[in-house]
């Protein structure tokens, strides 16, 4: 007769390499979540950049015979306070978006939440009658270095800053 005294544990052994498979599998998920939130941070600060490069945007298009007022660097940084005292047209509009770049609008009691971290506008005039509006802001996972200077040197590394822009061209009419 033949000895099975040495097999032994060999269920147990299946039963531990059985759950170290899934436990590999189940770190596996998590990392694909952590992965996927961050994805789904930078995707709702790029849509909220956007929404804000929209609204100057059209404010400078309906102010059109004074879009050189609107250019300025660092907007956003500073707290301009209550906008509704502003007589000057573009004056009143920077102010409010600057408010709208600080998160004024999304509120938790008295501390504004912002949708953007350390986020900033920039409006420079590169051309007669064009006006490049950027917004920069620091992502949550590094990328490579945007060209674009708006807020350049103004976060942790280079890597983490975000930034968006478009181009608003003002038509010369003839009249």
């Amino acid at each position: 007769m033949r000895s099975t005294g040495f097999q032994r544990g060999a269920a147990m052994i299946e039963a531990m390499i059985t759950m170290l498979i899934i436990a590999f599998g189940a770190l596996g998920f998590v990392g694909l979540q952590a992965k996927t939130a961050l994805s789904q941070i930078e995707g709702y600060q790029r849509s909220q950049a956007l929404i804000l490069l929209n609204d100057i945007s059209t404010r400078i298009s309906i102010n059109r015979i004074n879009a050189v007022s609107y250019v300025g660097g660092n907007i956003g940084i500073v707290d301009l306070g209550d906008c509704s005292t502003r007589t000057i047209w573009a004056d009143k509009d920077l102010c409010e978006w600057s408010l709208l770049i600080r998160g004024a609008t999304e509120l938790q009691g008295s501390t504004k939440l912002g949708a953007l971290t350390g986020a900033r506008g920039c409006i420079t005039s590169p051309a007669a009658n064009e006006y490049l509006i950027s917004i920069a802001w620091q992502g949550v996972q590094a990328t490579g270095a945007p060209s674009n200077i708006c807020g350049q040197n103004a976060y942790s590394n280079e890597n983490m800053r975000r930034v968006v822009n478009t181009v608003v061209q003002i038509a010369t009419l003839a009249s």
